[in-house]
C-alpha cells in the first residue's frame, strides 16, 4: 500500500484488542487510519517488516512489550538483526509495566525512542501521523 499524502506511516503491535478498537474509531474520525497498520503479535510485525519494501517501510513502531508467543523483549532482539529494517524507524514502547529493570533493558536499544506507559493519547498517534518534520 503506497500512501498518497505527506503522512507518517505508524505501525501499531499490541495484543489488547479493544485499545487497538479506540484508536482506529478515533483516527477513522479524523481520515488517519489508513496510516495505523495494527498487528495483535510481534510475529506478525516482524513477519511484516520483512517482507514490506524497503521505501514502504514505516516510520514509527509502537510496540507492547508483553505478548503471547513473541514479547516485545523478543521483537526487539529480532528488529535488532534487521539491517534492512532498523536504520531509521523510531520505536515507542508502549507498557502498562511499572518495572524499572523493563525500562533499563529496552532503552539499550538505540532504535528505542521511548518508554511510554499506556494507554497513549491519541492526539499522540495524530501527531506522529502528522509528523512532516
Amino acid at each position: 500500500m503506497v500512501l498518497q499524502s505527506n503522512y507518517k506511516k505508524v505501525v501499531f503491535i499490541d495484543d489488547d484488542k479493544e485499545l487497538v478498537s479506540i484508536y482506529n474509531s478515533i483516527l477513522k474520525r479524523k481520515n488517519l487510519s489508513e496510516f495505523l497498520i495494527c498487528f495483535d503479535n510481534a510475529k506478525d510485525g516482524i513477519n511484516y517488516l520483512k517482507e514490506t519494501n524497503k521505501d514502504e517501510l514505516p516510520d514509527y513502531i509502537l510496540l507492547d512489550l508483553y505478548m503471547p508467543d513473541m514479547d516485545g523483549f523478543e521483537f526487539l532482539r529480532n528488529f535488532e538483526k534487521m539491517k534492512k529494517v532498523n536504520n531509521g524507524i523510531e520505536i515507542y514502547v508502549c507498557t502498562s509495566s511499572k518495572k524499572k529493570d523493563d525500562r533499563k533493558q529496552v532503552m539499550k536499544y538505540s532504535f528505542v525512542n521511548a518508554y511510554l506507559e499506556k494507554p497513549l493519547s491519541s492526539d499522540f498517534l495524530e501527531f506522529l501521523i502528522k509528523d512532516t518534520a
